[in-house]
């Protein structure tokens, strides 16, 4: 019993792993609770990234400094090839990731990730750093890496570079030495992360993050035991028993103790024989072995490994988990910021990339937990072979043993690819239909009720028809009308997420315009009467809005109306409550065509749909893409349920357009680059000050008390967490000890 103490005491992966354990069994337990952890995993993040850039600039410098030019130049020009080689391939297999994802059906609420213009990039930037000091404070990995190649390649020929290279020996140490003490923290930082998730993430969830570990364990599996072996033995002497056989327990440890570092001095002594067996001169020794093998086995930790890269898969599969798929057009740039930037640490990686290309930054933390669960053990598994491959083709390149029989590779490399896609095609079908996951997303929007404002049916009037107009007075101001009859009269037009009936039995009036008018109604202390306008018939134009306003059939119009110059003589606008984002919804194959405006200039014949007579969007549109048709249409069906379609997308907002992807799945929300918002507003009569000072000076209220910030994340963005029953738990839904 002691003994199993002090081995657990001593082996810091068993305790990673227990700690991981006991953090999915804390949010298991626990449920919404465990979220209060959450702090202490941004904490340890933190300190975890802390050492890395300026442990990335000393290792380098001292790694190259430490050779000769000559050892330097065949060495790295051999053993560069094969790790080029190594990255075409496993990017490749990237590439392919999403095979492997199952046909799920898949929508999102509106994200301010599809209007970001996410982190600029510039090639140059990227790699050739103008300013290191600025690279280093921005954690731009690959233009600090390039200065550190720099520095380390003219350290080389430096004379009397001992001492320095003793400093930076210390420094390292040094560093290490606080990455070893920030490392005895991680079970304790993995359990508050894993905790966190467990106890938060939706289970429904869960089922989709098995998605990327069966995916990332079969192609770590057949990358290790198949594909790096098999191309030892299709370009050496070697053979692919000996080489199965030789690192069997080095492996196998590695993944166990999810640390490639330990085994380090048994990949080199194990190589090193492997090699000698191969010495022509019968023992002689007269092959170059040690040097390429001292010196590629610790430096293939400085540059990315096979390990490391396919981690990079968590990109595109973010992109799939949250409904922000990358498009093929993102793929060149992915790849080469993503394998360039993964000189780094993982963390900094994917929280660059994740900003790069709009992916919702909540998901770095599944990353984290991920990364426990998968990229821990079989990324450290494909790590070693990748350092054994690496090490065993480079130093028979030195040494002129490699040998390329062209017929022997391509059918090794056909019989590699087909077991790759065979693997992400069955895992494709396994999850597709044996594994199928139901598509709730529709019934979450349906479902939704008012958020803020409950218990008002004896105030309110839902008309189903526009009511006659109420009696003006010119006498007297439309404010003072409102005041002495005590009620607010609202028109309303039907559409997602604004205005709409919900599917509760009682088919309630909800949406983001509906419940402004009853906090308006409510706030000014009167009634409040909801008028429809537009109802089976093409969307109301702002001169029809005016003549209803005018004439009393309604004192407001609560739609969300562009503010037009044109129009600003018919009726008053409020002052804008937010800006809606210029974006088309359209099938999900077309979505790569609208990634930019400079994209949709060159397409030959667009026909687009407008809802109604926007004369501002039309012209907006018509002035970005002069060679497309606008065609006005009814509604969104004439898209979205016909088959042949007069048009080939609609425009619309972002934010309304993103609650029909929702009900209809098959379609999605493309917002071209750069992004253009306008600001939208209420109607009011025209010439009525009183009151559009009032609206006014509400509408500024209810923004700096965060109500409309809120309604706005609720019915736009879909955060219904305040109103959704706790996350299933067991001291809640099995012993019942909270409510």
């Amino acid at each position: 019993m002691r003994s199993l103490i002090e081995n657990f005491k001593n082996s810091l992966s068993t305790q990673i792993l227990t700690g991981l354990v006991l953090g999915i069994v804390c949010g298991l337990f626990f449920g919404e609770m465990a979220s209060t952890f959450s702090f202490m995993g941004d904490i340890f993040l933190r300190l975890f990234q802390m050492p890395v850039i300026p442990y990335i600039v000393v290792s380098i410098i001292s790694s190259l400094g430490r050779l000769s030019y000559e050892d330097a130049k065949s060495i790295f020009l051999k053993g560069g090839i094969v790790l080029m080689a190594f990255w075409v391939i496993i990017l490749s297999i990237i590439v392919l990731f999403p095979l492997g994802f199952p046909s799920w059906q898949s929508s999102a609420f509106f994200s301010t990730s599809l209007i970001e213009e996410g982190q600029s990039l510039s090639l140059i930037e990227l790699f050739i750093p103008q300013n290191p000091f600025h690279s280093m404070a921005n954690t731009i990995v690959p233009s600090l890496v390039l200065f550190c190649i720099a520095i380390g390649l003219a350290l080389i020929t430096v004379e009397n570079k001992q001492a320095l290279l003793k400093e930076l020996d210390a420094l390292t140490a040094s560093l290490l030495k606080i990455t070893g003490f920030v490392a005895k923290l991680t079970p304790y930082g993995v359990f508050a992360i894993a905790a966190n998730a467990a106890g938060t993430l939706p289970l429904e969830a869960f089922k989709r993050l098995g998605v990327y570990i069966v995916i990332q364990a079969a192609i770590a599996l057949i990358l290790s035991f198949w594909v790096l072996p098999g191309l030892i033995a299709a370009l050496t002497p070697l053979k692919y028993k000996d080489v199965i056989h030789a690192y069997r327990t080095p492996l196998i440890t590695a993944f166990a103790a999810a640390n490639l570092l330990i085994v380090l001095p048994l990949i080199i002594t194990r190589s090193r024989e492997l090699l000698l067996a191969l010495d022509p001169s019968e023992g002689k020794n007269t092959l170059n072995i040690n040097a390429p093998l001292e010196v590629l086995v610790p430096v293939s930790f400085t540059f990315p490994s096979m390990g490391k890269l396919i981690s990079l898969a968590f990109i595109p599969f973010a992109g799939w988990y949250s409904g922000n798929e990358l498009l093929i057009s993102q793929y060149p740039t992915f790849l080469l910021a993503g394998a360039a930037s993964l000189f780094g640490d993982g963390i900094s990686t994917m929280r660059f990339l994740l900003n790069l290309f709009g992916i919702p930054a909540d998901m770095l933390q599944i990353y984290v937990t991920l990364d426990q669960v998968s990229v821990a053990r079989f990324g450290t598994l494909l790590a070693g072979m990748n350092t054994v491959a690496l090490a065993l083709i480079a130093t028979c390149a030195v040494n002129d043993l490699v040998t390329l029989n062209k017929r022997k590779i391509i059918r090794f490399a056909v019989v590699s690819l087909l077991a790759i896609l065979l693997a992400l095609g069955s895992i494709h079908l396994l999850f597709t239909y044996g594994l199928a996951s139901n598509y709730t997303q529709d019934q979450k929007l349906e479902k939704l009720r008012l958020l803020k404002v409950q218990n008002t049916a004896k105030s309110v009037t839902l008309f189903t028809v526009a009511p006659p107009p109420i009696p003006s007075d010119p006498e007297k101001s439309r404010l003072d009308q409102i005041k002495e009859r005590n009620s607010l009269r609202v028109c309303y037009d039907l559409i997602y997420p604004l205005a709409y009936f919900n599917s509760q039995e009682s088919r309630e009036l909800v949406g983001f315009n509906i419940e402004m008018a009853h906090i308006l109604a409510k706030d000014l202390g009167i009634a409040l009467e909801l008028v429809p306008v537009g109802q089976g018939e093409t969307a109301p134009t702002i001169p029809r809005l005016s003549q209803l306003l005018t004439e009393g059939y309604c004192d407001i119009v609560m739609d969300s109306l562009s503010l037009t110059p044109r129009f600003a003589s018919l009726l008053y606008f409020s002052d804008p409550f937010e800006n809606y984002t210029i974006a088309f919804l359209v099938r999900d194959e077309l979505r790569d065509q609208f990634s930019s405006w400079s994209k949709l200039q060159t397409l030959p014949s667009l026909k687009i749909g407008i809802v109604g007579e926007s004369d501002y969007y039309k012209a907006k549109i018509k002035g970005l893409i002069p060679n497309a048709e606008l065609i006005p249409i009814d509604s969104y069906d004439v898209l979205l349920q016909e088959e042949n379609s007069v048009v080939d997308v609609i425009a619309t907002s972002g934010e309304t357009g993103a609650a029909w992807t929702i009900l209809h799945p098959d379609f999605t929300i493309a917002v071209p680059k750069p992004v253009i918002a306008v600001p939208v507003s209420y109607g009011l009569p025209y010439g009525e000050v009183g009151l559009r000072e009032v609206v006014n000076a509400w509408l500024e209220l209810k923004r700096q008390d965060g109500t409309m910030r809120s309604l706005y994340d609720y019915w736009v963005q879909g955060k219904t967490e305040s109103v959704e029953p706790p996350r299933w738990s067991i001291i809640r839904n099995v012993l019942g000890w909270v409510r």
